[in-house]
């Protein structure tokens, strides 16, 4: 099957091998973080509506789950916010009813939860990760962009519900950026934030992907230890564990897939080998022809060299 709307699956540093479900069109969200991966927010909105056809997305899950994948996770994910999709509930009462044996994951910025019929549609979710990154407006604003109609204030209690609420975990992801919330004083707001929150898991992150703004930078591990030390119970996110699983792959389904990875986060020849479950020497000239045709660039970072596709969209 062509798949438009799931791809993986993906190692991640998080959930073992997780096959991502992507409800959004490219970059549709209600943030325009400095640090996204998935490059700048085009569609800033707060509007939630059937962005993808919903029949398609669970034909395209039941032809891939059919055959007994052996994946730790399902996760809504992708390059804009999932919760805007205001079938999120429906979609994964189907993969329970359907797929049991399969827990799901939700990866989102958490903004929409101050609203109770978003945190009644997540309930049949396993585990839900949000990101946390800012404790004060100003870095609000600074950090994550926000559409004009949202309020700090608002997400924050919005999560605080979410916790009271939701049957399955809570993890919260901290990005953090260079001179921006790494500060120790907007370090210690976080804490209190997050005491608030009452997450199961604690998750410190920082740049290790191409981001939106070039100014961005990572903190290096004394930085990172410092915020560490501020937030109790904090973790700093390492680097993928999930070693390479080679499976039989057509090969014609290769290059597709490759680019359809790469068109939702930059990654390195390791990352994508280790995704589609084939040596990297089966990789390079996917990686080359993708590069002649002027499909995807090259950025090298701190973990590698990494491939980002020029045109982001992936639909």
């Amino acid at each position: 099957m062509d798949y438009r709307y799931i791809f993986g699956p993906v190692p991640s540093r998080r959930l073992g091998m997780s096959l991502g479900v992507d409800l959004m069109p490219h970059k549709t969200c209600t943030l325009d973080c400095v640090y996204c991966e998935c490059g700048k927010t085009t569609h800033l909105t707060l509007a939630r509506k059937p962005y993808v056809a919903v029949d398609r997305l669970q034909q395209e899950l039941a032809s891939f789950l059919e055959e007994a994948p052996e994946i730790d996770f399902i996760t809504f994910s992708g390059a804009g916010e999932p919760t805007l999709h205001s079938s999120i509930g429906q979609i994964a009462r189907f993969v329970k009813r359907r797929y049991p044996r399969y827990p799901l994951a939700l990866l989102t910025n958490g903004t929409l939860f101050h609203e109770p019929e978003v945190r009644a549609q997540v309930a049949d979710i396993d585990l839900v990760i949000v990101s946390v990154d800012a404790a004060s407006a100003s870095v609000f604003r600074r950090v994550n962009r926000p559409h004009p109609g949202l309020d700090l204030a608002a997400v924050i209690k919005g999560l605080v519900a979410l916790r009271r609420e939701h049957p399955g975990r809570i993890w919260a992801e901290v990005f953090l950026v260079a001179g921006v919330n790494d500060r120790e004083e907007e370090a210690r707001c976080l804490a209190d934030l997050l005491e608030r929150i009452q997450p199961d898991r604690i998750q410190l992150n920082t740049l290790d992907r191409p981001g939106t703004e070039p100014w961005v930078q990572p903190l290096d591990a004394e930085a990172m230890a410092r915020v560490a030390a501020c937030i109790p119970k904090a973790r700093w996110t390492g680097a993928p564990t999930v070693p390479l699983a080679p499976s039989e792959q057509e090969e014609g389904l290769l290059l597709p897939r490759l680019l359809a990875a790469i068109r939702r986060r930059p990654s390195t020849v390791a990352d994508m080998a280790a995704m589609l479950g084939v040596s990297e020497a089966k990789i390079r000239p996917l990686l080359d022809t993708l590069l002649t045709n002027g499909e995807v660039a090259a950025q090298t970072m701190a973990r590698g060299i990494f491939y980002t596709a020029k045109n982001r969209s992936s639909r």
